[in-house]
């Protein structure tokens, strides 16, 4: 299971950033997309020099 370096709060969702640190990026989107099904929309970023897969989880309160 991956678990995100740090997250962030959005106004009606959360970004969840799991860094990429040399591993297979097709993997790593397989793998969460079996363990966060509830993402809106994953994506690549790169913050501080470092690369992340992003997910975002919308809050449907």
């Amino acid at each position: 299971m991956l678990i995100p370096e740090f997250s962030k709060d959005k106004d009606r969702s959360m970004l969840l950033y799991f860094p990429v640190d040399g591993a297979d990026i097709n993997a790593m989107y397989n793998e969460l997309e079996k363990t966060y099904v509830c993402f809106e929309k994953m994506s690549e970023t790169i913050k501080n020099g470092k690369k992340y897969v992003v997910l975002e989880i919308v809050n449907e309160e």
